[in-house]
């Protein structure tokens, strides 16, 4: 073989190596980006379309209709996450293992003015509610990567109802749930989930609901004092699709169950089921790079 032709032969073997070698050093740093592509934003605003037909409180007669648009900023932190369920407004992080996550979370409900409600005319308005609290967590099966995830959590709340600057401590609230996630289910992108939930909860929440003080007492309704005990059980099923990659549609509908609630006595208490709907379309305006 002449020099000249090996000389090219090495040549172009030594360029195949150093190609192989210059592939195999970023792959891994490739495969961290697309890792890190198909995470979320770490900030978003998004515009919601938000809709829903509940009861006006626990076993309640009344069905409300709220419908809302709402702007609604999204973060993703590490510790930190609000804005990312209507549901659940913020959450805050204390541990986070494969099988155990221990957080703070955040929830609220609308205020009801009495006097739409017949049978509380006359008595104070229920007004803004915030609950706040630890939650345990426990992955019995899958985690938030997974295509199916279960999970068994115990929330525990203190409830603070809000009237302007005007705020008063309505008690705890505990609520073991067990939650089934079906992921890409309908296709990519897509989330079906199922909830079973029941709520315990003290005499002062109770009594913030079913309660009549004296003053308010009428020949209809007996003055009534509360105790602490068992609420209610919830059944839920939502759907999570996204329209487009920047349009999301979530909905869920409800099935609550009073029968055997701790104070059916009350004059108050209704009716032994209710129901409710939730709809919301989100729009996503704007997203930060940083995943």
């Amino acid at each position: 073989m002449h020099p000249g032709e090996r000389i090219r032969i090495c040549f172009r073997s030594l360029i195949a190596s150093l190609a192989w070698l210059l592939a195999v050093a970023q792959a891994p740093a490739m495969a961290a980006e697309t890792l890190e592509e198909k995470q979320p934003p770490l900030w978003e605003f998004q515009l919601v379309a938000f809709g829903q037909n509940f009861p006006a409180y626990p076993s309640s007669a009344n069905q409300n209709t709220t419908v809302l648009p709402l702007p609604f900023p999204v973060y993703r932190g590490k510790f930190l996450r609000f804005g990312e369920d209507l549901e659940d407004l913020a959450s805050g992080k204390i541990l986070d293992s494969d099988r155990i996550n221990i957080s703070i979370g955040v929830s609220a409900s609308f205020p009801e003015d009495s006097k739409n409600l017949s049978v509380r005319s006359g008595m104070p308005d229920l007004d803004f509610l915030i609950e706040a609290g630890p939650e345990l967590k426990f992955r019995l099966q899958g985690n938030e990567q997974a295509d199916r995830e279960l999970n068994l959590s115990l929330q525990l709340r203190a409830a603070v109802s809000v009237d302007g600057l005007d705020t008063r401590g309505r008690g705890i609230v505990f609520n073991p749930e067990v939650e089934y996630l079906a992921r890409d289910l309908l296709g990519d992108g897509n989330e079906v989930k199922f909830r079973l939930s029941s709520t315990w909860a003290s005499d002062d929440f109770m009594n913030y609901f079913y309660g009549v003080a004296p003053q308010f007492e009428t020949i209809e309704r007996p003055a009534f004092d509360a105790s602490s005990g068992y609420l209610n059980t919830e059944l839920l099923l939502g759907l999570r699709r996204k329209l487009s990659d920047r349009l999301e549609f979530r909905g869920s509908v409800r099935l609550w169950v009073n029968k055997g609630a701790a104070n059916d006595q009350s004059p108050l208490y209704q009716r032994d089921y209710d129901r409710g709907i939730r709809l919301a379309l989100y729009w996503t305006a704007w997203q930060s790079k940083r995943r």
